[in-house]
């Protein structure tokens, strides 16, 4: 099994957050197509999926949607709600971690396995620290717990449940031995992602006058 990381959705985010929902979507539909007619299909042989387009779609839309239309919403209760998705995230860890044979891979053995998982379980603390971190250091702004449980609501709709689901169906595979890789995969690309927006919506926010999309 190939592990693949990236933060390819990143500036999907910034244009939701700093222009809207409806530019984030349109973002999101040309993010798809060019990567696939300029990229993918010449070069990888990928076709066209409308399940990617509607990822692409959900990273353009919900931030904007977040970010405009809860704007006043206390930061602790995301605060709260950050801890809470990360429970979940450990307790689904926890189970996978005792029950190794669900963790569908044809290359990786008990020992990576069991490492692969320990990986995840560390990320996720470190993801808590960051929690905790954001909200107390004003570098990260007002918004700072408001966009971490935002990327990290995405990457579950996304990520754990529609492009697993879609893999599952076509492959024939069962949907639930697809998660455990996923799962270990998220707190350490979460932690990429907000690592880096932080820095840049801050300084596209002052380059283009849109202050008023992030609090400072």
């Amino acid at each position: 099994a190939i592990i693949r990381f990236g933060i390819g959705y990143l500036p999907l985010i910034v244009i939701s957050i700093l222009f809207g929902p409806v530019y984030g979507l349109m973002g999101g539909i040309a993010q798809d197509l060019l990567g696939i007619f300029l990229i993918g299909a010449p070069i990888f042989s990928y076709t066209f999926s409308p399940v990617f387009t509607l990822n692409a779609i959900l990273y353009g839309v919900i931030p904007g949607l977040f970010f405009r239309n809860v704007a006043r919403t206390d930061k602790k209760i995301f605060f709260l709600a950050n801890y809470v998705l990360l429970g979940l995230f450990l307790l689904a860890a926890g189970i996978y971690f005792f029950n190794l044979d669900y963790v569908y891979t044809q290359s990786l053995g008990r020992t990576e396995k069991y490492l692969l998982l320990a990986t995840g379980v560390v990320s996720a603390i470190v993801l808590g620290i960051l929690n905790l971190i954001i909200k107390n250091n004003s570098r990260y702004g007002k918004d700072g717990t408001k966009l971490l449980f935002v990327v990290m609501i995405i990457y579950m709709i996304v990520s754990l449940v529609i492009t697993p689901l879609q893999i599952a169906i076509v492959q024939q595979v069962p949907y639930w031995s697809l998660l455990p890789l996923r799962i270990i995969k998220m707190p350490i690309e979460v932690v990429a992602y907000v690592v880096l927006l932080v820095p840049i919506l801050k300084l596209l926010g002052e380059l283009l006058g849109r202050h008023d999309r992030i609090e400072s």
